[in-house]
């Protein structure tokens, strides 16, 4: 979904919103493919370490990504601080009992997607941080949101809390599940009003930057509440050619 609102961005920004959204997926993917927590830290280090390299003068790793990272780091001028809020929070995945609650999930989603929203944003010219975070929050919650079902059945427990994952698994129903899913669901609409109210302000280079939103916020307000069961998940998400267009448009107007 990332790349494809990329495609809406001005010619001249894309290849740097692409790098972009490979560092975050390259990122993403360390804790499912190690064996070991170490391993894990080792490869988020390796990142940290180009970053520094990314933020210096001097050369940079010859990397497919790291390269075209460093290029648009360089160009836009983008901040430290949310590369490193990203990888911190990616470390969290590396914890077998994460999440313990939902005060520790919500501040994790925020510093991922909202942190790559941001650096999208400011990658485009845009300079509403607290929208982008905003924003961001809202998209994350929506998304693993949607990757609940697949993270049980492989045997976790994306949510917190005393659930009880074989019911659910075998298409049952539990009280707890309804309220943690409610929690996230009541703060992702409100952090996606949040972002929209400072929208105007936002200019329309800017815009892709925020195209999930409205895919995120349909996802978000199509969940029944009360619903305590993993079905209640399964909410319809718009084709890829409806979505396309719907990006078009709001790419164009600016209202995300």
């Amino acid at each position: 979904m990332r790349f494809r609102t990329a495609l809406f961005a001005p010619p001249d920004a894309r290849e740097g919103l692409f790098a972009l959204y490979a560092f975050n997926l390259e990122i993403a993917k360390i804790a499912p493919m190690v064996s070991e927590p170490m391993i894990g830290e080792i490869r988020l280090q390796w990142w940290r370490d180009s970053l520094d390299m990314a933020f210096g003068e001097g050369a940079v790793r010859r990397h497919e990504v790291v390269e075209p990272l460093a290029a648009i780091i360089r160009s836009a001028d983008l901040p430290r601080a949310p590369f490193d809020a990203l990888i911190d929070a990616r470390a969290q995945d590396l914890d077998p009992v994460f999440p313990v609650d939902i005060s520790t999930l919500t501040p994790y989603l925020r510093e991922t997607a909202g942190s790559l929203t941001l650096l999208a944003m400011r990658a485009l010219g845009g300079e509403m941080d607290a929208a982008a975070l905003n924003a961001g929050q809202g998209i994350g919650i929506a998304r693993y949101l949607t990757a609940v079902p697949v993270l049980a059945a492989q045997g976790s427990a994306p949510l917190p809390g005393n659930i009880d994952w074989k019911t659910l698994r075998d298409g049952g129903a539990d009280a707890v599940f309804a309220l943690q899913v409610d929690d996230l669901v009541t703060q992702g609409r409100a952090s996606i009003a949040s972002a929209r109210k400072a929208r105007r302000r936002i200019s329309k280079r800017a815009a892709p930057a925020f195209l999930e939103v409205p895919v995120a916020d349909r996802y978000l307000a199509g969940i029944e509440r009360g619903s305590d069961s993993m079905a209640v998940l399964a909410a319809d998400q718009p084709s890829p050619f409806r979505a396309n267009l719907s990006n078009l448009w709001r790419g164009i107007t600016g209202l995300w």
